[in-house]
């Protein structure tokens, strides 16, 4: 009986994914010949057309729709086995595809990889930086294996492990006429959501940030806003605005003397920061010890 192979699944799950021929075969590692012929032959062994190459764009038909499940499924259960006998080989030298968002990643990598490389020297860790929705989105898919990212978002087929919350402060230039003393609180309530800068859309600190001073997404958008959060703190600390900022960014020592930051009052607004993995993971256990490391080494630093 003629069965399709691992390396056809991936072609297809690839083409799906990207509906580009060519970069399938880039992300399978292929020529786009070999990667085509693949294809084509599952299909003459399954009897169905699994592609429509009608459109500019190829995509799979209604046959090729109803089996792409499946094909995920198999590959992942494919990688778990392989994964299991490196484990058994030996725990914690499987790579580890981690995903995490930008308003994260330069605060917390810079303490968490020197203590990952000490505590597991056999362990290769591949790092993806990009927003919660496309790092979501590639988990599902089976691109990333373990994502770090803020809290409440919904991740749909993934597990969630919170780690620690950490306090938000209005950071504001300190060069502001009258500009309080950085140890001056603040109540939530003085705020005024259509005076803050932001970050653009896409980025889920806003949101956080808003939702935990109980603020409602300003009706007139302030005149800038940023696509990073570096770009933010500069234009903070060139007096264009105050902003909201996470007490990692506070701590990490990178801002600017131009910028003053204030406590909240307690009960101070929060963000919840925690690590997500596909419900279907065999590898839960080590996902729980990279939690445990970061909980009893970072946790402290990180929460005022």
């Amino acid at each position: 009986m003629n069965i399709l192979t691992i390396r056809q699944l991936q072609y297809i799950t690839a083409l799906a994914d990207v509906q580009s021929f060519s970069k399938a075969a880039e992300q399978c590692n292929v020529t786009q010949s070999t990667l085509s012929a693949g294809i084509k032959e599952a299909e003459t062994l399954l009897g169905r057309a699994i592609v429509d190459r009608s459109k500019r764009k190829p995509s799979l038909t209604a046959f090729g729709s109803d089996i792409l499940d499946h094909a995920r499924t198999i590959l992942e259960k494919s990688e778990q086995i392989s994964l299991l006998a490196k484990q058994y080989d030996k725990p914690m030298s499987a790579p580890i595809r981690l995903g995490i968002i930008p308003t994260i990643a330069p605060y917390l990598l810079p303490r968490l990889l020197p203590l990952m490389q000490a505590r597991y020297p056999d362990l290769h860790l591949q790092i993806f930086e990009d927003l919660s929705d496309r790092l979501h989105t590639d988990l599902v898919r089976g691109h990333l294996d373990l994502l770090i990212m803020a809290f409440p978002y919904h991740t749909e087929g993934a597990h969630q492990h919170i780690l620690f919350d950490e306090d938000f402060y209005l950071a504001s230039p300190s060069s502001a006429p009258n500009a309080p003393h950085d140890h001056d609180v603040i109540c939530s309530t003085e705020l005024d959501p259509n005076t803050l800068l932001l970050l653009s859309d896409g980025h889920c600190l806003s949101d956080h940030a808003l939702q935990a001073c109980d603020l409602q997404r300003p009706s007139k958008r302030k005149s800038y806003s940023a696509s990073s959060l570096t770009t933010l703190i500069q234009m903070v600390g060139h007096g264009m605005g105050e902003t909201l900022l996470p007490a990692m960014v506070i701590e990490s020592g990178q801002l600017p003397a131009s910028i003053q930051t204030r406590p909240f009052k307690r009960p101070a607004p929060k963000r919840t920061i925690g690590m997500a993995w596909r419900d279907t993971s065999q590898r839960s256990a080590d996902y729980m010890e990279i939690a445990a490391l970061i909980c009893d080494n970072l946790a402290p630093a990180t929460i005022s």
